[in-house]
């Protein structure tokens, strides 16, 4: 089947349908890329610069320290 012939078929497909290709494809990507997908059942920490009132001043810091070498 050839990429014009593909794309008509996804147009046709539920917007659901269209949501399972992509997780289907991610996944295969990323068994190609030997990567691991994230688990739903796990808690994985994030930073966030909320709530963190110096992230500027670092920011700015680390940016002045990296002009300077």
């Amino acid at each position: 089947m050839s990429n014009p012939e593909l794309f008509a078929h996804l147009r046709q497909l539920s917007r659901a349908e269209k949501v399972e290709m992509m997780q289907f494809l991610m996944t295969e990507l990323a068994k190609e890329e030997s990567l691991s997908s994230l688990d739903n059942e796990v808690v994985y920490r994030a930073w966030s610069p909320y709530n963190y009132g110096n992230a500027t001043q670092k920011l700015m810091s680390l940016l002045e320290q990296q002009e300077t070498s």
